[in-house]
């Protein structure tokens, strides 16, 4: 019979992490003020608009109308327009940092947030199954490096046998707003883009269990820490290598990469991948150049204390000693999706 054995899976966020629910915030469904954006319980506001029947009706017809000018507006601007002021409508708040928009950009002014992955209570988590994906990366590109038949599907799936559950559940303070920059090495600058997205902040700490059934399962989870370190180096080699240094942050011990926009070449099969192939499917306004572009994204500094050889050291994520550049206010660059973890058998 084959034993169970768990592990403690301790992962440290070094940049901004998005795990997609696959929906939006529209520009109605948000309100930006007092230096944050603030997300109501859509229940809660229509329950006490009910208790006036021209706001009702305001209400109503401003989610449903397709006007230009009531579809552009933004939903502080309609609640200020009937004379709505109560703001105690259940939700979240999320403080603004600057690094939602470009060049001293209106903050008021976004479109669509993508949302991060939440539980039934509505507290952010990351699902057992992002996780076991990065793992499943990292196994492929080095205990299963060269292997033709790795042993996954049918009876035989070595990955049915390491379990991972979901994260503990988040406080929502631990998210932040930020917005999408791809570097592209032929014009050797980071470039924004149209996205933004409710990420988990640069260093927090996320907890899963990991499960094992048998001694094969086993044995690679215990050297999961090792193989992160092998995975990493074959990434410096076929891509960070290439790029300016000065965008990418320090090394950490066991990196691994995590979430939704972190790039091509921290998911993929080194071993079966073919870049030409993926070029020659590719429209030819889209179509990749050199080995890609490196998924970036701002947030603010982050500091943390590391104790080295008995002393401890204040140090930061990006920046001065963080290797990834630093902006304008306290903002810098990371590299969108970077975590580092520790793993222990639990007693």
């Amino acid at each position: 019979m084959k034993q169970y054995r768990e592990f403690e899976f301790k992962l440290r966020t070094l940049a901004p992490v998005f795990i997609s629910s696959g929906e939006f915030y529209k520009q109605r469904e948000y309100i930006y003020e007092n230096g944050a954006y603030y997300f109501p319980n859509f229940v809660t506001l229509y329950r006490k608009l009910s208790s006036n029947q021209r706001q009702q009706e305001a209400f109503e017809n401003y989610l449903m109308s397709s006007k230009r000018q009531e579809k552009n507006m933004r939903l502080n601007e309609f609640l200020h327009r009937i004379n709505f002021t109560d703001r105690d409508l259940g939700g979240y708040t999320i403080k603004a940092t600057g690094a939602e928009v470009e060049n001293n950009g209106d903050p008021d002014r976004l479109n669509e947030i993508a949302k991060f992955m939440k539980n039934p209570q509505g507290r952010p988590y990351i699902p057992g199954t992002s996780l076991k994906g990065a793992i499943r990366t990292i196994l492929i590109n080095t205990c299963f490096k060269g292997v033709k038949e790795i042993p996954w599907g049918g009876s035989d799936d070595i990955f049915h046998d390491i379990r991972v559950s979901d994260s503990e559940p988040l406080d929502l303070s631990s998210l932040v707003i930020t917005k999408k920059w791809d570097y592209n090495t032929r014009k050797d600058a980071p470039n924004p883009l149209p996205l933004t997205r409710e990420c988990l902040k640069p260093y927090t700490k996320v907890v899963f269990t990991i499960t094992t059934v048998g001694d094969e399962a086993a044995e690679i989870v215990s050297g999961l820490s090792k193989a992160a370190n092998e995975f990493y180096k074959r990434y410096e080699e076929r891509f960070l290598m290439d790029l300016d240094p000065k965008y990418r942050q320090s090394g950490y011990n066991h990196p691994i990469y995590l979430g939704g926009g972190s790039g091509l070449w921290t998911k993929a099969n080194y071993d079966r991948i073919n870049i030409e192939q993926i070029r020659s499917r590719t429209p030819r306004k889209m179509k990749m150049t050199g080995n890609g572009v490196f998924k970036l994204t701002k947030a603010k500094r982050q500091s943390y204390r590391l104790k080295v050889k008995g002393v401890i050291e204040q140090r930061e994520l990006v920046g001065k000693n963080g290797g990834a550049a630093d902006t304008r206010d306290g903002i810098g660059f990371y590299e969108m999706g970077k975590c580092c973890f520790t793993i222990k058998e639990k007693k």
